[in-house]
């Protein structure tokens, strides 16, 4: 684990940023995912040349590895980015490639590395793993990739914490699973800690020898198959985990998720480090200023019908107390109700908090019949300041009450360098090949008084050719926009039933996106934006 501080230094923007001048070039970029297929599920790869667009880089050269799940190299290929397009590397054309049957259920993993002779800044590559079949789609940005080097490794592993930050769910149809693939170094022995959390905030730990890690293998831990009481534990509600693992030369943030085998169906987000444990100068962000709260984040939230919308905390933060509000707006910016003291969260310790949103709407007296944003916001208590990592978990379901999207995101400290910034630049997937695709833009910030209202460039992308749709939006402040994709016939028309991808031109740093899918089945997909 790295600090907060020390992943600003390479962020574009930051007010560290001038210090990654003098850093040493990053020349590849990497993303290794655990694939599966078998039958009703598909995996795929999915990224746009945003290079071209966002560093003035004129060709990335890519390499694609298969592998299969002993770590097995079967299948190599290149491709050549020259066009800020969509693209979309199928599991099954890799297999193909391979020699090997599509009838055959496969686990391993693919592996895309990037490579460029300009500076890419930035080792982590903004690529999006989509499992999907007819009955659900599901997404989640890089989780895990492979050093560059012995310096990169050492600068990202110089503290060596468990995972957290997810949630899980054990019943008769579904069941939780971790996907751990190995870098290209062997582990002659490794072990898998597992402590779960209920709802009733109570504690189970379980130990499990996972014996030799070759290298570049791939394994799917089904946790409720290694621990019988696990079912019992939850008592068929959410529950939450935390796992620490042993890996060898790649970046430990997993890809987990559920699985629900009636439909098929999966559910997929990514893990987070658990901070309990960090307490240097850098786990804690600055003093709050007057003008600003210590950090906020807008989120989407559809509660009406069977739609549903939770929000979670973890055991993961630094040791601290704060609390948390709630502020609910429409879509043009309007404050509909608010609630203070929600949460007071403390850390470390042994639970997890929930926070639901429709419930919050209906003491509010809010109606429901409508789509809102939530505005969340971490105060500091006496003074003390808050950590500055503070993960938290978007469900958004509809129907099936386990089988949320459970995006990972972070909410934003303040930070008063970026309002210099004249403009940011976002982008994001837009999976027009699926049922219920949205896209959300939000316009909020940290400050407590909020007041810009943002315009904001949209420019769509498709994959067969470089041709562009340019929008221009206003978003209020607090506000935001949503595009019902396979309702807006213009889109649709030109994304031709494959996927697309969108970029973001905004003057507010702290604008985020957000994309979906929602499938009749009951199973929503989701993250946020890059």
């Amino acid at each position: 684990m790295r600090s907060y501080y020390a992943h600003l230094e390479t962020t574009a923007g930051s007010s560290a940023a001038s210090k990654a001048i003098s850093s040493k070039p990053v020349f590849r970029s990497s993303a290794i995912f655990p694939m599966i297929k078998s039958p009703g599920i598909h995996s795929r790869i999915l990224f746009m040349g945003y290079w071209i667009l966002k560093r003035n880089i004129k060709e990335i050269a890519a390499v694609i590895n298969l592998r299969s799940a002993d770590g097995k190299l079967i299948s190599r290929s290149n491709l050549l980015i020259q066009e800020a397009k969509t693209y979309r590397v199928e599991l099954d054309d890799q297999l193909a490639n391979a020699g090997l049957s599509l009838d055959t259920p496969f686990i391993g993993s693919l592996e895309i590395e990037f490579y460029s002779t300009v500076n890419l800044f930035f080792p982590y590559p903004a690529t999006v793993v989509n499992y999907y079949g007819d009955h659900f789609s599901s997404v989640v940005h890089t989780a895990q990739r492979t050093y560059n080097d012995f310096e990169d490794m050492r600068n990202n592993s110089t503290t060596k914490v468990p995972e957290s930050g997810f949630n899980i769910y054990a019943d008769e149809n579904q069941e939780p699973f971790f996907g751990m693939v190995n870098g290209g170094e062997e582990l002659p022995q490794t072990q898998l800690k597992m402590i779960f959390y209920n709802e009733s905030k109570e504690i189970l730990e379980h130990e499990l020898d996972l014996g030799v890690a070759k290298p570049y293998q791939t394994r799917i831990v089904y946790p409720a198959r290694e621990v019988p009481e696990l079912r019992e534990f939850l008592k068929n509600k959410v529950g939450a985990a935390k796992i620490q693992f042993d890996l060898k030369w790649v970046f430990p943030s997993l890809l987990v998720g559920n699985i629900h085998h009636t439909l098929p169906a999966i559910t997929i987000t990514h893990t987070y480090y658990d901070c309990s444990a960090a307490t240097s100068e850098s786990d804690y962000w600055r003093q709050s200023e007057p003008q600003w709260y210590p950090a906020s984040l807008m989120v989407p939230v559809t509660i009406s019908g069977e739609h549903f919308t939770n929000i979670y905390f973890y055991p993961i933060y630094s040791p601290s107390e704060f609390p948390i509000d709630m502020e609910l707006y429409n879509a043009q910016g309007k404050l509909l109700g608010s609630k203070q003291n929600l949460l007071l969260i403390k850390s470390p310790g042994g639970e997890y908090y929930q926070l639901p949103v429709k419930d919050i709407a209906k003491e509010l007296n809010i109606p429901l019949e409508t789509t809102l944003a939530a505005r969340i916001i971490a105060r500091e208590k006496n003074g003390k300041r808050i950590p500055s990592r503070i993960k938290m978990g978007l469900d958004m379901g509809y129907k099936l009450e386990h089988m949320p999207c459970n995006i990972c995101t972070n909410l934003q400290p303040f930070n008063p360098p970026l309002d210099t910034k004249p403009k940011s630049f976002k982008w994001s997937p837009i999976l027009a090949d699926q049922p219920g695709s949205t896209f959300w833009v939000m316009n909020s910030a940290p400050n407590i008084e909020y007041q810009k209202i943002d315009t904001v460039q949209l420019t769509f992308f498709r994959e067969k050719d470089a041709a562009m749709i340019e929008r221009n939006v206003i978003v209020q402040a607090h506000g935001f926009v949503v595009i019902d994709v396979n309702h807006d016939e213009e889109l649709m028309e030109f994304f031709g039933g494959e996927v697309g991808w969108v970029t973001v031109v905004t003057t507010n740093p702290y604008t985020t996106t957000w994309y979906f899918t929602k499938n009749e089945s009951g199973v929503v997909g989701g993250d946020h934006g890059f």
